[in-house]
């Protein structure tokens, strides 16, 4: 898949796409920024460009292309390094996608691997206040795309909440089966909690870098709405740990409703072979080679039979008084 980059200019003229080639000539103007999104590496011809038109480090193009694996942020002398990962929600599973924000002080680059919904609605955002985000600065256009990420977050981790609370009442509710079912479903919803977990744990430790570094490319402004972000974060990881205690509680309870079932069928063949120990007896009584009383006198057989039909009833009895059944 060859590289599709995108280069708009953001200025008191609203949003507007440019080409490649008009790239050092907007960049030369003043009184906006640019915004540069890739998709896919590109050729080593662009590369060059960004080296050597945008100034970028050597150690921020390996890790923005190639190694950004780990999300983590990197500072240099004019712009800084900041990866992040974005959650990809299909049916049942959940995937990750890598996306890194490079900020300095006259352009945003986006480098990522597959297109991104939340760059797009990030775009939107940008139009419709494009000359807010123009006066702001570079730093306002990184906090609206930390902002929609962690939007993203959020309405994921709102289905997981559906699908927990569902789970939690189909678990309440178990009687005298398991639901196998239920069990598969707390699985996948506790791989998704730990992918979103995963998610998110490298942008909070990015962003709480990100608030000792450059103060020259982070102006007070926009360092108040970094750090709402900032806290959205912690709140959201808090949340996933809140879920994944519910989720354990629900698996113990699971656990316990299974111990409850085997104890009443072993209660059940406990006493149901309870019964039968008188009566074994008296069989294997009657099965030795003697002289049996039924010789002499024909009553005895009903005799034996009503002894163990009230042998059983008392039996029975006792052990309803005792609560044993």
């Amino acid at each position: 898949m060859a590289a599709h980059i995108s280069i708009w200019k953001i200025g008191s003229g609203g949003c507007i796409e440019i080409s490649q080639a008009d790239l050092a000539a907007a960049r030369a103007e003043t009184g906006h920024f640019v915004w540069i999104d890739i998709t896919e590496s590109p050729d080593q011809h662009f590369l060059d460009i960004l080296e050597k038109q945008l100034g970028l480090h050597e150690i921020a193009l390996d890790n923005l292309f190639d190694n950004l694996r780990n999300p983590r942020l990197l500072e240099f002398d004019d712009h800084l390094l900041l990866g992040a990962r974005v959650l990809n929600k299909l049916d049942h599973e959940m995937t990750i996608s890598n996306l890194g924000v490079v900020l300095s002080k006259d352009f945003v680059l986006t480098a990522h691997d597959e297109p991104l919904s939340i760059l797009d609605r990030t775009l939107q955002r940008v139009k419709a206040n494009s000359n807010q985000v123009q006066s702001k600065g570079s730093d306002r256009l990184l906090y609206l795309i930390l902002d929609t990420l962690v939007d993203d977050y959020y309405f994921t981790l709102d289905h997981l909440s559906e699908a927990i609370d569902d789970i939690d009442d189909r678990a309440t509710q178990l009687t005298h089966h398991l639901d196998r079912d239920l069990q598969h479903d707390i699985l996948d919803t506790k791989r998704q909690l730990l992918a979103i977990h995963r998610a998110v744990s490298p942008l909070r430790d990015a962003l709480l870098n990100l608030r000792r570094t450059n103060r020259a490319l982070i102006h007070e402004a926009s360092e108040l709405y970094l750090r709402d972000v900032f806290e959205h974060i912690l709140q959201l990881l808090d949340t996933v740990e809140t879920y994944r205690e519910i989720l354990s509680s629900t698996t113990e309870l699971i656990m316990t409703a299974a111990s409850n079932r085997m104890n009443e069928i072993i209660t059940f063949l406990t006493v149901f072979s309870t019964f039968f120990f008188p009566i074994n007896f008296i069989t294997s009584y009657y099965g030795m080679n003697l002289v049996m009383p039924e010789a002499k006198l024909g009553i005895t057989y009903p005799i034996v039979i009503a002894l163990m039909g009230v042998m059983i009833a008392l039996m029975f009895i006792w052990f309803k008084r005792k609560k044993w059944l």
